[in-house]
């Protein structure tokens, strides 16, 4: 029997899937309850049965919009990262056939951010000279040329993606936007930023975080949801993988991950003097934004 139609275990087993449609930027999948773990999301497409895994939902998550490409009928499961627990399947929906009554309006992720339609926000941080003034007070000779740096790559950002609002927080870059995988947007935005930029945090609206600390191929990650400990992971890229190529792949994230027994909201060894030396301020909230 094919394991996918497999009942889910009812004790470990993940969250129910309630739906997963097709929107213009991917695969909106929503689950009934926030994931206690990492989940593989697995796509089956046609009638053939063969399953693959295409993307991670991450822990404290219970919906997330996938930059996945799928089709109406083609089936999705989650599943633990061991493949030992899970959940039952769902078809692809395409809206245009479902009615709409039948998709609830969901804040954040469930609508499509069109360029048009994001609204500006109240961050009066996108016209860059206007913060030189207050963003250097002369307590660190070094930092117009970072913020010059940041500066550069949130422009570019913004200009790629008109929805995001980008600006400097230190020598940190802040992106703020509608997205559902903050992961995949900091490391984008890392991999952009070419080692001129060496930390990230991605914020989306519904105030989950992802900050990402690059020093040479080592990578340090930490996510949060509402209601779940900071999460922390430890990574070792081969010459051949940047940030945003891990984002992508989830095999990839998983063998270049360390193996570390953490208690939840504990940061690996070293994370500290790894955040203090990027100018993260080890404390305040990780996503603290002036701006």
């Amino acid at each position: 029997m094919d394991p996918a139609e497999v009942p889910a275990s009812p004790v470990d087993a993940p969250p129910a899937l309630l739906e997963v449609v097709l929107r213009p930027a991917g695969l909106h999948v929503r689950l009934e309850a926030p994931a206690g773990e990492d989940l593989l999301v697995a796509l089956s497409r046609g009638a053939d049965g063969a399953w693959e895994d295409v993307d991670v939902l991450p822990a404290g998550s219970a919906e997330e919009l996938l930059e996945v490409a799928a089709e109406p009928g083609d089936r999705v499961r989650v599943a633990s990262e061991d493949g030992t627990r899970v959940s039952g399947t769902a078809a692809v929906a395409d809206p245009g056939a479902v009615p709409a009554p039948a998709v609830p309006p969901v804040p954040g992720a469930a609508e499509q951010p069109a360029a048009h339609d994001e609204p500006a926000h109240d961050e009066p941080v996108q016209d860059g000279p206007a913060q030189d003034g207050p963003e250097v007070d002369g307590l660190e000779v070094d930092e117009p040329e970072v913020d010059e740096a940041v500066w550069q790559l949130a422009s570019a950002l913004e200009e790629r993606h008109p929805e995001w609002s980008a600006h400097p927080q230190g020598p940190v870059l802040h992106v703020h936007g509608r997205f559902g995988n903050t992961f995949r947007v900091a490391a984008e935005a890392l991999s952009a930023g070419a080692g001129e930029v060496r930390t990230v945090c991605a914020i989306s609206t519904r105030g989950d975080f992802t900050l990402l600390v690059a020093q040479g191929r080592e990578l340090l990650r930490a996510d949060e949801r509402a209601g779940v400990p900071t999460q922390w992971r430890h990574y070792d890229l081969p010459a051949h993988i940047d940030a945003a190529a891990l984002a992508q792949n989830p095999d990839a994230e998983r063998r270049c991950r360390r193996v570390q027994r953490l208690l939840p909201g504990q940061p690996p060894e070293g994370a500290l003097t790894l955040l203090r030396a990027a100018g993260v301020d080890v404390s305040a909230p990780l996503d603290r934004c002036t701006a």
